[in-house]
């Protein structure tokens, strides 16, 4: 017959144990913490950003919520990064991921970015407004809407 072996654990085990959980209890309570002050500071400078943008009266009201949008995710962002590092994890390759990942991205869609910011310029500079007729690249007729992407005109 075989006997079973049965660990005991000491003193000194047990106390790095409580003193391994204490700190991963500290840790997590910590980047809970993070996490929402970073949500909700996001979501103030949304708030601010869009206060400010209405202020403006030369930016359109397409682009109010894109670039507010924007800064709250950026925010969303940086809080998780923030986050990531209160656990330990190397931030700086992680940030190099998102950088590349964001040129990645940018070079697979250039033709597409190109357009959004050929749209933001028409809609901060204003070289024409809705109800103008124009003469756009060999088309002509009533700008009916400007957005971001396209602008709509009414032909002949």
């Amino acid at each position: 017959m075989t006997g079973r072996r049965i660990a005991v654990m000491n003193q000194d085990q047990i106390q790095a144990l409580l003193d391994q959980v204490a700190s991963y209890a500290l840790d997590a309570v910590g980047s809970l913490v993070i996490l929402l002050v970073g949500w909700w500071i996001a979501g103030r400078a949304q708030y601010l950003v869009r206060r400010a943008l209405d202020r403006v009266p030369r930016i359109d009201d397409t682009l109010k919520p894109f670039l507010s949008s924007s800064v709250r995710y950026l925010g969303i962002v940086i809080a998780f990064v923030a986050v990531l590092a209160e656990f330990g994890v190397q931030t700086t390759s992680i940030i190099a991921v998102l950088g590349a990942a964001g040129l990645a991205i940018g070079l697979a869609l250039q033709c597409t970015l190109q357009n959004i910011a050929a749209g933001i310029m028409l809609l901060v500079l204003r070289p024409f407004r809705v109800g103008e007729y124009i003469d756009a690249g060999g088309v002509s007729g009533t700008v009916d809407a400007i957005n971001i992407i396209s602008t709509d005109m009414t032909t002949y």
